[in-house]
This record gives C-alpha cells, sequence and structure tokens, in this order.
C-alpha cells in the first residue's frame, strides 16, 4: 500500500548513496529537458553545481521554475518528486564551500574531495539552491 514519507524518511531516501535527481527545466524554445544531476540537501532545499553555459545552467537562469525527481526502481519502489524555485549564483563563499565538499564526499569519496573542489572551482560554477514549493514523497508504491 503506497505510503506518503515522513520528512526524516524523505531526507534519509533523498541522502541515500549516490543517488542523483532528474532535474526538468525548458530550454529557450519551450521544451522541456530532464538531465541527471548530483546533489545534496540544506534543510529541505536542494544544491546542485553546474555549469552557468550549460543547458540546464542557462534554463534555471532564465526560467527558476523546476521539478527534481528520485526514485528507488527496486520494489517495493518510492520516489521524491520536489517543484521548486531554484536560485543559481555564481559567488564563491561559505555557502558554495560547504555544497562543494558535501556533494564531493558523496559522489567522489571523502578521499578525492579536494579533487572534486577544484574540478568544480574550475568548471562547476554556477551554484543552484532549489527552494521547495511543493514535495510528494511516496514509499511502497507497488506493494
Amino acid at each position: 500500500m503506497v505510503r506518503e514519507m515522513t520528512d526524516d524518511e524523505r531526507r534519509a531516501f533523498l541522502l541515500k548513496g549516490t543517488r542523483t535527481a532528474v532535474l526538468a527545466t525548458t530550454r529557450d524554445d519551450g521544451h522541456p529537458v530532464a538531465v541527471p544531476v548530483g546533489f545534496t540537501l540544506d534543510g529541505d532545499d536542494v544544491l546542485i553545481l553546474t555549469h552557468e553555459a550549460s543547458v540546464k545552467g542557462r534554463a534555471v537562469q532564465r526560467d527558476p521554475r523546476v521539478t527534481l525527481a528520485v526514485d528507488d526502481p527496486t520494489p517495493p519502489f518510492a520516489y521524491v518528486a520536489i517543484e521548486g524555485t531554484a536560485e543559481s549564483t555564481l559567488e564563491q563563499g561559505e555557502e558554495r564551500r560547504k555544497a562543494t565538499t558535501a556533494i564531493g564526499i558523496r559522489y567522489a569519496g571523502p578521499d578525492a574531495v579536494e579533487g572534486f573542489r577544484q574540478y568544480a572551482d574550475a568548471s562547476l560554477k554556477l551554484l543552484v539552491r532549489v527552494r521547495p514549493t511543493r514535495i510528494v514523497a511516496r514509499d511502497e508504491v507497488g506493494g
């Protein structure tokens, strides 16, 4: 039976392992585009790093309305869908350092975080904060 996740269950689900999110935005011509992204959380906000000139980077700067989807494809299945508003910045600072460190540890591992930080500082200069306006978090979807 489908069950709504609690806030704590949702955060744990989102941060489990190296799960990625699918970020949905719109291109200049209005067509939807969805791409996988690495992320971390800051409370309920989702933090993403990207290149400012990438399709998703340009899209969130032009139209901040986004949707993120994260799923567990193994039975009994679960997912979290987040609709929200993206705020993006190219500024360096403590917030970016925290996000880069958390994302680096999650996806590259603690031993490689410094290398990831250097890569992100050179290539992933846009920090995107998605502030949720609607969250759907369901567990046991196929059970």
